[in-house]
């Protein structure tokens, strides 16, 4: 599985911020995706140069973020037994309140069937 990785549009935005530009939204929602793995069913790395998932198929509220030390942040998505089934989930991505995109990961398609309850944790690190 390969580690998450933060967005160069989030690092420039956060060195504008930095040089007294606009203030940086809280992290607040995961995406999900099914555009993160390659024809073999193993995982596309991530790119920093991304700008959104290659496809993104739900959107929901964090389900929890946490700071477990110094230099990273933790976010939290869930997938309910409802949503999403059939899907083949490989990608996911932390995004601010305004729904631009901070980090991203990709993985090995986990399908999804309808009575399963997916819970994703994405790490950056700062």
């Amino acid at each position: 599985m390969a580690e998450a990785v933060v967005a160069n549009i989030y690092r420039r935005r956060l060195a504008a911020r930095m040089a007294g530009g606009a203030n940086i939204a809280p992290i607040a929602f995961m995406a999900f995706g099914d555009g993160g793995h390659n024809a073999d069913l193993t995982p596309k790395a991530p790119s920093a140069a991304a700008t959104s998932l290659n496809h993104e198929i739900l959107r929901k509220p964090l389900a929890g973020i946490t700071q477990e030390d110094l230099y990273s942040v933790t976010g939290k998505g869930v997938i309910e037994a409802s949503e999403v089934i059939g899907a083949g989930i490989s990608e996911a991505a932390l995004l601010d309140a305004n729904g631009q995109l901070v980090g991203l990961k990709t993985f090995a398609p986990k399908f999804k069937e309808n009575d399963e309850r997916y819970e994703i944790s994405i790490k950056l690190r700062f």
